[in-house]
């Protein structure tokens, strides 16, 4: 399910035309979380250094990202977004939710209450599913397994789980 979410999500939604997957994650970032060093931006993204370089050099020359002069530390730039940048993802924030709003249109309205309740419970869940794989060192010890629908406490129906899942 998650699976065909995401690329519901990605086919969709997405406004690709303009920026690719990871030049908008990127951007998204430095909107954010605010000027960042190139290399913590390479980290978090989980990309190489080099890669990530490459990429900050073609949204620079798209006027999205600026560098600056680290005031910590003189031989060091700070990657920003610029006013370009920000404007772009505004654009891309009002047209994803303008699809979405087309999509959920045509919905009776007990489907689009019965999708907002259920993305409130999942929301969170996934956030913190992202937080511990780009965090791990930070994860906690995973809950104990609990018997869902179709489960029994032996365990069996877990193949059926997985697959709803992915």
């Amino acid at each position: 399910m998650l699976d065909e979410a995401a690329d519901l999500v990605l086919r969709y939604l997405a406004d690709r035309a303009d920026l690719s997957v990871s030049a908008a994650a990127v951007l998204n970032r430095v909107n954010r979380e605010g000027p960042m060093r190139l290399t913590a931006l390479a980290t978090a993204e989980g990309i190489s250094q080099p890669a990530m370089t490459q990429l900050v050099q073609r949204l620079e020359r798209q006027n999205l990202l600026a560098r600056l002069s680290d005031p910590a530390d003189r031989r060091a730039a700070l990657v920003i977004i610029t006013a370009a940048g920000k404007q772009l993802l505004t654009q891309r924030t009002r047209t994803r939710r303008a699809r979405l709003a087309d999509l959920l249109a045509v919905l009776p309205g007990e489907d689009t209450f019965a999708l907002w309740l259920s993305a409130q419970v999942a929301l969170p869940i996934m956030r913190r599913l992202l937080d511990n794989a780009t965090h791990p060192e930070a994860a906690m010890d995973p809950p104990t397994t609990r018997p869902g629908p179709g489960t029994t406490a032996s365990g069996s129906g877990g193949a059926a789980a997985a697959r709803a899942v992915t």
